[in-house]
């Protein structure tokens, strides 16, 4: 078994005579199964390593170590000056290896000393190397963009303009596999044919609604670097949008179906009740039942909803002394769907026969998570999607991942595909026509039309209107004053 180096570090303020100690250390027999590592005091980072007939300068740093040269090579007083120059260039966001190999090269074979000239010639490299490192990484061939250049470069402008939970979507869509086959295309190179082909290789792989919007926002994109980048990218000699002819034939579905408060009801019991759906599947937490009933009692968007946090539960009474027990919940405008023009802080207030549920599946869930719906990590909280599967296992429509998901067919050699699982459908044996959590929303507004409290449901829902434009102090209003902000119509959300 081979013996284990011995490692030695020590720490000094180098002088000319430490430097050929530790040269003549290295020659010696001394240093044989061990690395001695020595550190000066003086220069950060500078390090002489000592192994068996070899003595060499580093910098090291937090993120990188640099190697300089031969001790037998360098002096002292260059080791600290290339050390010093390194921090420097560091400061300066340099490519710090192609910084020290120019000034070390320059260093020790210039004929004449120039140290100064010598760390800008240095410095100059270095910041072209950064440059070509990144535009390598973007796909910039320095004179237009290519097609993966364009593609960052637009995601560099626009994913600052989006709200963080909406960053990673909007880049998957601009970014997938699909585009590959154009992404070295300069832009000024591409042509109808090639984008038609991208949306068809789109189409065989992902959903309709997918295809839709990777081109929507390629056209955005296209459009952007047209009016503002045109040189840049090599559209200047282009005279129209002509990609404006690239599109895919979808329509979305126009959702009209409302569940009946007793359908509602039903599926609320039957959560609850069944929560074991199916052998070797996890039981559905308290947080998703929890979830549901809230979705139900007051028809919130989820994503909004479910981000609803404990200590965003405030008293109702400073709003309204007639409201005692009721709790206001809230939430941001970076929180609440906005579209282009962004969100608005949304307010909420919660009677106590509602509190009353969701704390009792809160408790249940173990009682100290910050989330009102907390999941099986008390430190996250549920998910739209985890609602909709919910929804979904409780009609059997889940994905079977442990068989394959090919029909049977006579003669087909090797092994046959076992029997999927077969799994309840609640909905209809209970005479639930299906449903998801957003058409919660069409009944309440139904309910609320019917009894004239059409204005109420505007207030509820969150909905924008003409004549209800977010004021520039609800805004910037701190989050414990927003509940109590006039312009949220509490009294008549109440009622």
């Amino acid at each position: 078994m081979a013996e284990k180096t011995a490692y030695e570090r020590k720490s000094l303020r180098f002088s000319n005579q430490d430097v050929q100690s530790a040269i003549s250390y290295g020659e010696s027999k001394h240093i044989t199964g061990k690395v001695a590592e020595w550190r000066d005091t003086k220069s950060v980072g500078l390090t002489l390593r000592i192994t068996p007939g070899k003595v060499v300068w580093y910098v090291r740093r937090r993120e990188i170590t640099l190697r300089l040269g031969l001790a037998s090579e360098i002096t002292l007083d260059a080791a600290r000056y290339f050390a010093e120059q390194t921090h420097l260039a560091a400061g300066r966001k340099r490519d710090l290896r192609e910084f020290v190999d120019t000034l070390v090269r320059l260093e020790t074979t210039a004929k004449y000393n120039d140290s100064l000239g010598h760390a800008e010639i240095a410095d100059q490299f270095a910041d072209e190397a950064s440059l070509f490192a990144y535009r390598k990484r973007i796909g910039d061939t320095g004179i237009t963009w290519t097609w993966k250049a364009l593609t960052q470069k637009f995601l560099e402008y626009q994913k600052p303009r989006l709200k963080p939970k909406y960053r990673k979507q909007y880049e998957h869509y601009l970014t997938l596999k699909e585009f590959s086959s154009i992404n070295e295309t300069l832009v000024s190179e591409i042509k109808l044919r090639d984008l038609e082909r991208v949306r068809d290789t789109i189409h065989l792989n992902h959903a309709p609604s997918a295809v839709h919007r990777s081109l929507t926002q390629s056209k955005r994109m296209l459009g952007w670097a047209w009016r503002y980048h045109a040189t840049e990218s090599g559209l200047d000699d282009v005279q129209s949008e002509w990609w404006s002819r690239w599109s895919f034939e979808y329509k979305t579905r126009e959702r009209t179906h409302a569940p009946s408060i007793e359908e509602i009801a039903r599926t609320l019991v039957l959560a609850d009740t069944f929560r074991h759906l199916a052998d070797g599947e996890h039981d559905t937490y308290p947080g998703i039942i929890s979830a549901l009933w809230g979705v139900a009692l007051t028809a919130q968007r989820t994503g909004a909803f479910m981000q609803l946090r404990v200590d965003r539960m405030f008293d109702a009474t400073k709003a309204n002394r007639k409201l005692r027990g009721w709790k206001i919940a809230n939430w941001t405008s970076q929180e609440m769907k906005g579209g282009r023009d962004g969100g608005r802080p949304h307010s909420l207030p919660i009677p106590p026969e509602a509190l009353k549920v969701l704390k009792k599946f809160h408790d249940e869930a173990g009682g100290t998570s910050e989330w009102m719906f907390p999941g099986r990590d008390n430190k996250k909280h549920i998910t739209p999607a985890a609602l909709n599967l919910l929804i979904y296992r409780m009609q059997g429509r889940v994905y079977d991942h442990t068989t394959k998901q090919k029909p049977y067919r006579k003669g087909k050699p090797g092994p046959k595909p076992r029997p999927k699982k077969k799994r309840r459908d609640l909905f209809a044996e209970y005479g639930i026509k299906p449903w998801t959590p957003h058409d919660c929303r069409r009944t309440i507004t139904t309910f609320l039309d019917d009894r004239r409290l059409g204005g109420a449901a505007t207030a509820i829902l969150g909905h924008k209107t003409p004549y209800s434009r977010a004021d520039e102090r609800e805004l910037l209003a701190p989050v414990t004053e927003q509940h109590y902000n006039r312009s949220q119509k509490i009294d008549l959300r109440a009622r």
